[in-house]
């Protein structure tokens, strides 16, 4: 559900060119129409369009995406924002498939808030509203299409997962821990939600001890933020909750997010995806050890994904997206699934919590 791009779009086309131009080392810079896609939400704007340079007398034209830092309606308290744009940064010279990056602007005089530009990477992404297990090109694929798309998402996200931290420069983000979380209750909306609470509680109770060999983590690891460019991943998106911690918590965002948009919602899982449990015999093939604490960062995750969800319902109902008191089913069927996960956390995996 897009966010209403409330900026002049003349304004935004001929700032960006300046930018280029000045930045690129390019002349006759123009930007074309500029669109946001159906799937950009409140964790930064998006603006999709065409640029036109000469550059050593040659013409180029290249699709960009423009990222732009919420200025105002933020999911997350903290922004965050060069760390973000550094991991993608040095993921791409890693190899790990992310979109380019052009360049980094921290100046919010230029488009009203820090924004990167990147080339915009074909292919297409499955869709979170109406969930991919509905309708869409990922409900209309073969089973087996679907299974090779699934394990080659996982895998390159193990990509990530198996680098030095010190070589993409990760370090932890308050945003990952815990600890933040039970203290800006009231800014997600959920300081008086008893199901989050009670989840906060099991968490503090069950939580293992720290990781022996922390990861770099792309914290908002799902198939709908994933590029795919026939079935191979070509991007992956939205690095705003990327952490350093336990891999295990990436894939149990990743998991829980595919349950949330098939049990969540009450819509029967594509056939084709592996389970659960031939899942984590992959990634546990892919990180060369057995995977630990996974139920427990499942029941993270669905702790997590609640305290998201009301701050998002509330933000569509300031910014008009959604009337006030639509009962918008977001945030209520997040907490319904937390509810189930809490009840019994080996429902939602056959691991030790």
């Amino acid at each position: 559900m897009p966010v209403p791009v409330q900026r002049d779009p003349e304004l935004t086309r001929a700032r960006l060119a300046g930018w280029l131009r000045d930045h690129l080392a390019a002349r006759d810079v123009t930007v074309g129409p500029l669109t946001v896609p159906a799937t950009a939400g409140f964790s930064a704007e998006i603006l999709l369009g065409d640029a036109t340079w000469t550059e050593r007398g040659r013409t180029r034209t290249v699709p960009l995406a423009v990222r732009v830092a919420p200025a105002v309606h933020r999911i997350f308290p903290d922004l965050r924002w060069a760390e973000q744009v550094g991991m993608q940064t040095a993921l791409a010279r890693a190899g790990v498939p992310v979109a380019p990056v052009l360049g980094y602007e921290h100046d919010a005089g230029v488009l009203g808030a820090p924004f990167v530009v990147m080339s915009r990477v074909a292919g297409t992404v499955p869709a979170d509203l109406p969930s991919y297990h509905r309708e869409g090109w990922l409900a209309d694929a073969s089973p087996d299409r679907r299974r090779t798309m699934w394990l080659a998402a996982l895998t390159a996200m193990s990509r990530v997962h198996r680098l030095d931290p010190q070589t993409v420069g990760a370090s932890p983000a308050p945003s990952g821990d815990l600890d933040f979380y039970a203290g800006h209750l009231e800014f997600f909306g959920v300081s008086g939600d008893t199901d989050v609470l009670a989840a906060l509680d099991w968490l503090r109770a069950h939580r293992p001890p720290a990781p022996a060999s922390p990861r770099p983590l792309w914290g908002d690891a799902r198939l709908g933020n994933i590029v795919f460019a026939g079935d191979r991943p070509a991007a992956l998106l939205d690095w705003e909750m990327t952490d350093l911690g336990r891999p295990e918590s990436d894939l149990a965002w990743f998991l829980h997010m595919d349950r949330f948009l098939s049990d969540g919602v009450g819509v029967p899982r594509l056939p084709g995806l592996p389970p659960q449990t031939e899942t984590e015999r992959w990634y546990a093939e892919l990180l060369g050890r057995p995977l630990e604490h996974l139920a427990y960062h499942q029941v993270e995750a669905a702790f997590k994904f609640s305290v998201i969800t009301a701050r998002v319902v509330r933000l569509l109902e300031l910014t008009g997206v959604m009337p006030p008191g639509s009962d918008f089913p977001l945030h209520r069927n997040a907490t319904a699934l937390l509810r189930r996960c809490l009840a019994n956390p080996e429902w939602i995996s056959p691991a030790r919590v």
